[in-house]
């Protein structure tokens, strides 16, 4: 086995990237831009002007494995799972990762921008902050960080595109589901998932730089570390 070489720094820019991009959006939603209220009354009108009751008993099922709860609950059963395997790393790195970046600060930028929620059609009840959007938040990094680093695990080309493809399409589905329930605007959800990518580099970019000191702090405290990250056969 060997390590692939993926270096650091090129997630890291990656991230801060995203992490800018979602800086523009909470400037143009914090001081009411036009073009925010543009952007979310056009795709509140394409979307919502497809409601139906047969699909939106679909919708509301659905859009719940994508709260973060239901994260928060597989989060802790994959880490359970890697713990037993004697993965420590991944397991802290993951379960940290979910914790910091997608429990603690989506609630926390809640309560920064402090947006009220759409005063349009409600097919669901919410009355907590809007923006970022918890549920695009929590989707974005779970089954995003899952994703890469199954993208980064597999070598044939072919295979990162169908796992790429298949995972932006679950993300996006479930963005679709917070317009379509009329509990968020379109930029709630754009806000939510462009900091959940950025976590979601950031957060390789930063494991990728501290997992052979962490596994060494692993050492010594007696727990042989099995993580294989981002290694395959030769």
């Amino acid at each position: 086995m060997k390590s692939q070489r993926l270096h650091p720094v090129s997630f890291l820019l990656t991230g801060i990237i995203f992490l800018l991009l979602f800086g523009v959006i909470t400037w143009g939603v914090y001081f009411e831009n036009s073009w925010i209220h543009s952007f979310d009354l056009s795709w509140i009108e394409r979307i919502q002007g497809t409601i139906s009751e047969g699909k939106t008993s679909f919708i509301m099922f659905m859009t719940e494995l994508g709260s973060m709860k239901a994260v928060i609950a597989m989060t802790i059963i994959i880490c359970i799972v890697l713990f037993f395997k004697r993965k420590f790393a991944e397991g802290l790195w993951f379960g940290g990762t979910i914790l910091f970046c997608a429990a603690i600060g989506g609630k926390v930028l809640k309560k920064i921008v402090d947006r009220d929620r759409p005063a349009f059609l409600q097919l669901i009840e919410k009355t907590n902050e809007s923006f970022p959007s918890g549920h695009a938040t929590a989707t974005t990094i779970f089954y995003g960080f899952i994703g890469m680093v199954l993208i980064l695990a597999v070598y044939q080309v072919w295979k990162k595109i169908i796992i790429g493809f298949i995972t932006l399409i679950w993300i996006g589905f479930i963005l679709f589901t917070r317009i379509y329930l009329g509990v968020h605007f379109p930029t709630d959800v754009l806000a939510g998932f462009v900091y959940g990518l950025a976590a979601v580099f950031i957060s390789i970019g930063i494991y990728l730089l501290v997992r052979e000191p962490l596994r060494q702090l692993l050492r010594k405290l007696h727990l042989a570390d099995h993580s294989q990250a981002f290694k395959r056969a030769r």
